[in-house]
């Protein structure tokens, strides 16, 4: 396996050679912090004894004149040196990222050194300027520490921005007004340092329209404050959310300030948008735009809210928009130009994969699928993934997603998927489950492949690699350790029960008539065990494969 197969994302332009680089001891010298930091580990192996030339250096800059797009970087590794050239900062850190990469891959490592890479120039730099994930979803939010190591795998897979946007921390939506205790506060700030750290945005998203009189002074002033106290620990980019709340405006003064012609809402939050980039974006001298999420946030026609926010909308605030509906399967090229050109603003894509909060019993594990990858010339600044209640077991899919907004036309789900299962700890040992939890979107058949193999037994014809399917199920080992296998220990236990009660099916299809009814019991018992988990796995296409199987028997399965 090439040593490259285990970089995520896949850089653009590669060229390696056959002898390798010895970086057993190397000399990191001074260079950008970030990145600096990022090597350091690898600086501090020391040199093997014996060892008669001298280390070779590695050398991280930045040069804005090397003719590199934003964010991107070379990499040349030489027989006596290593130099890494970034645009900017952060194509440095990535470029130290990849250099990182390398030395990690089974497929990098010879026989001579301890610490090596094969000789490589490469020259990689991202398609979309935004490139992250959105904490969005409902249901119990990320754990601190959850969040930070989420900071870590973005940095590492090049993702440059996380949004802090959980519908169910308080102070997000419900008391939006009131300021954060003192307390997570803190874990704000540390959240934040972090994120510079490993050069990911940190977006605070505030979400007021639940209760918010938009015309009232005091509320303006109210939303200000709050943003007021985490610019005080280091936010510096902001999102004001107007999703998931009634469409029309409720309060009595918002009415006679904005109307109640349909769309009015939508100059409220023009209004409310405007006041905060003038009020306090503006007057701090804020880098980035603002960022807002419109009421009418999916589909790709034009309406009367859609009319209003794109003439009273500051031309430079950013639209998320979900796709041509809240959880989609497919997203084109032509579905991002025609919402770009409904809202009159630039969009960027808030998609809802893998979240999980309108069903938290299941998990999505495969890849990022159905996006447009061919991009050219489309209005669309980036894309922020909304991942799983599961922060761990997240990273399989967002590690796709990683891959898909650095490099869209050379994306292969499948591919991508391959290299996630092999960088992330855990995961190959659970690669039944994995695929058991890999369709998408959450309409589609869970497992097509089974699905098949179900019916062509049920029609007797051969079934020995159904067996074997649900047999690699069935011996799911229950304790993988780390965080992925630990969040998913509830799937790995309703899939083997699955499992078991398919092959139990598969045995009664097989018996001899006369031994039919006795066996008949025995599969009933294993459905219902394995109906008894609430976690979903495969629940689509096992059991009623089962019950077919008990009918042909001439026994009845209770639903």
């Amino acid at each position: 396996m090439h040593a490259l197969d285990w970089i995520v994302p896949h850089p653009k332009t590669i060229n390696v050679g056959r002898s390798h680089v010895d970086l057993s001891g190397c000399r990191i010298q001074p260079g950008p912090a970030t990145a600096t930091a990022a090597l350091r580990a690898l600086g501090s192996s020391n040199a093997p004894e014996g060892r008669d030339a001298p280390p070779v250096e590695v050398e991280v800059r930045v040069d804005a004149a090397a003719g590199l797009p934003p964010e991107g970087y070379t990499l040349s590794a030489a027989r006596d040196r290593v130099l890494i050239v970034g645009a900017d900062p952060a194509g440095a850190f990535y470029g130290a990222q990849t250099l990182l990469a390398l030395t990690a891959a089974p497929g990098a490592h010879c026989s001579e050194h301890r610490v090596c890479v094969p000789e490589a120039e490469i020259r990689d730099w991202p398609d979309l300027p935004l490139r992250g994930t959105i904490e969005g979803f409902y249901g119990t939010p990320w754990t601190h520490d959850a969040r930070m190591e989420h900071l870590r795998f973005s940095g590492r897979h090049k993702l440059n921005a996380y949004v802090y946007a959980p519908k169910d921390d308080p102070f997000h939506r419900e008391r939006w007004r009131e300021p954060y205790p003192e307390e997570e506060l803190a874990r704000l700030a540390e959240l934040v340092a972090e994120a510079a750290a490993r050069h990911v945005r940190f977006v605070f998203a505030l979400s007021p329209g639940l209760s918010m009189v938009y015309s009232d002074a005091g509320e303006r002033a109210a939303l200000r404050a709050k943003a007021e106290q985490v610019w005080e620990v280091g936010v510096r980019e902001f999102a004001l959310l107007f999703d998931d709340i009634p469409p029309e405006l409720r309060h009595e003064p918002d009415r006679e300030e904005f109307g109640t012609r349909e769309g009015a809402s939508a100059s409220a939050h023009a209004a409310v948008c405007r006041d905060f980039a003038t009020g306090f974006l503006a007057t701090r001298g804020a880098d980035r735009p603002l960022t807002m999420v419109p009421t009418d946030y999916a589909g790709t026609g034009a309406t009367a809210y859609r009319d209003r926010l794109a003439a009273e909308l500051p031309p430079d605030v950013l639209v998320w928009w979900t796709g041509s509906d809240i959880v989609v399967g497919e997203i084109s090229a032509r579905d991002m130009t025609a919402a770009a050109l409904s809202y009159g603003h630039r969009v960027a894509l808030w998609d809802n994969f893998p979240v999980n909060d309108f069903d938290f019993d299941r998990v999505f594990l495969g890849p990022l699928v159905g996006r447009a990858t061919e991009l050219d010339g489309v209005p669309l600044e980036g894309i922020t993934a909304n991942p799983m209640v599961e922060a761990a077991a997240s990273r399989i899919a967002l590690t796709t997603v990683a891959d898909y907004a650095w490099h869209p036309a050379a994306y292969d789900p499948a591919r991508s998927h391959e290299r996630a299962v092999r960088l992330l700890p855990g995961v190959t040992e659970l690669l039944p489950l994995v695929e058991a939890c890999s369709s998408w979107p959450p309409g589609a058949d869970q497992s097509p492949v089974l699905t098949s193999l179900c019916a062509d037994a049920l029609k007797g014809e051969p079934s020995a690699r159904l067996r074997a399917e649900l047999t690699r199920l069935a011996e799911l080992p229950p304790d993988v350790p780390g965080p992925i296998a630990a969040e998913l220990a509830r799937w790995v236990a309703a899939a083997k029960d699955m499992a078991v009660a398919g092959l139990t099916a598969l045995d009664l299809l097989a018996a001899v008539p006369d031994a039919r009814p006795a066996r008949a019991a025995a599969v009933a018992r294993a459905l219902a065990r394995a109906e008894e988990h609430k976690a979903n796995v495969l629940r689509r296409v096992i059991p009623p494969f089962v019950r077919a199987a008990l009918e042909q028997a001439g026994h009845s399965a209770t639903p």
